[in-house]
């Protein structure tokens, strides 16, 4: 092809195999929703962030950004070690449940893994990330339905949005984005947002089986 030029041929040999990825780069992340049985009951182990980090006092599974070089599931667990202090050789994985793509431009793909009680309530969370541990049984959302509450994003440029180039300017019908936010509450714990987006996607799930 020479310089600059187009044809048929070359637009082919471009796209044809072309493996699509996403115009806008997406932030990978991974998040471990682990169980254990406590009491002949199988639990979600579930942390409240400490106050130094962001979004602090949530309700959250251990979990993170993907590293270069490691896998999603490796992410999990290393996050899960970081935060919970549980060796990694501590954990079996299940499986992954659905993933999410956020509207912040990330994709969140949750783990499901299995740890012995013992070996939790031996284990020594990083204050700095983590104020408490705390576990839920599963059955509690297999049978207590969310509050669902929805929220609505829509765009907000700064002042500086060329508005004057877009017809209608600042009265642009820009679309919104309608999103349910679930609710549990247990024991004084408000679980919410991603986490119980999670929770309620492994409870679909396994009442589909």
């Amino acid at each position: 092809m020479s310089e600059n030029k187009l044809d048929i041929q070359a637009i082919s040999h471009i796209f044809k195999d072309h493996k699509a990825e996403p115009i806008f780069k997406l932030r990978r992340f991974a998040v471990l929703a682990l169980i254990t049985e406590k009491n002949g009951e199988l639990c979600f182990v579930l942390n409240k962030r400490a106050m130094g980090v962001r979004q602090p006092g949530d309700i959250c599974f251990p979990g993170g950004h993907h590293e270069c070089g490691e896998k999603l599931e490796q992410t999990a667990l290393r996050e899960t070690e970081e935060e919970l202090g549980i060796h990694q050789s501590e954990i079996s994985i299940l499986g992954k449940s659905d993933y999410m793509l956020t509207i912040y431009g990330g994709v969140i793909q949750p783990f499901l893994g299995y740890v012995c009680y013992d070996v939790l309530r031996c284990s020594c969370p990083n204050p700095e990330e983590v104020a408490q541990i705390f576990t839920v049984p599963v059955s509690y959302f297999m049978e207590t339905p969310p509050e669902i509450h929805d929220m609505v994003w829509k765009a907000a440029g700064p002042d500086t949005f060329p508005y004057h180039r877009i017809e209608g300017g600042k009265d642009y019908p820009f679309a919104k984005s309608r999103i349910p936010e679930l609710f549990y509450e247990y024991k004084g714990h408000t679980i919410w947002g991603f986490t119980a987006q999670v929770i309620q996607n492994i409870v679909d799930l396994l009442k589909q089986e």
